[in-house]
């Protein structure tokens, strides 16, 4: 639940987000925009994501996640998706 809410206050406002879904801990991120690029500039930055559907970023972390751990995804992945949106 930590990491859902947090994603949604990072990133369920920006324009080009068009939402943040998911149960438990699979989550996905849904942009207005492909988004395929993010995979590997996710891993240089030490998070792993997939793709699916061309425009959803798909998160399934373990089940032993931390709060820290959590906010340290949502840290890495939205300047990742700001960034991504500007373009």
């Amino acid at each position: 639940l930590h990491l859902k809410t947090a994603l949604q206050h990072a990133l369920g406002s920006l324009p080009g987000v068009k939402e943040v879904r998911g149960q438990g801990l699979m989550l996905g991120v849904e942009l207005a925009q492909p988004c395929g690029v993010l995979v590997g500039q996710a891993a240089e930055a030490g998070l792993l994501i997939s793709v699916t559907a061309d425009s959803v970023i798909r998160l399934v972390p373990p089940l032993i996640l931390t709060i820290a751990e959590a906010d340290e995804i949502v840290a890495k992945l939205t300047p990742l998706v700001k960034a991504l949106l500007a373009q």
